[in-house]
């Protein structure tokens, strides 16, 4: 099972500069044990909210039982066989 994080960066609405550098992001999560699925830009939301915004969607394996940690088909390979 996974769970996700979606991170939002901000743009300057004079410059379209983002507040924080992407790689930056997305280095940060990585260390943490995120791993990156895909960045969006909103560039719609300029025309109705007035910013652009990037976002930054993660991923990352949450692991409850034993069972989660390993490989699920392979273990049912492994046990039926």
């Amino acid at each position: 099972m996974y769970t996700y994080k979606i991170v939002m960066i901000k743009h300057s609405m004079w410059t379209g500069k983002p507040a924080s550098k992407v790689e930056d992001v997305i280095e940060e999560y990585a260390a943490d044990g995120w791993r990156l699925v895909q960045v969006l830009q909103d560039h719609a939301a300029m025309w109705y909210k007035g910013r652009i915004h990037t976002k930054i969607i993660f991923e990352k394996r949450v692991t409850t039982d034993f069972y989660d940690q390993t490989d699920t088909r392979d273990y049912i390979e492994n046990e039926f066989v």
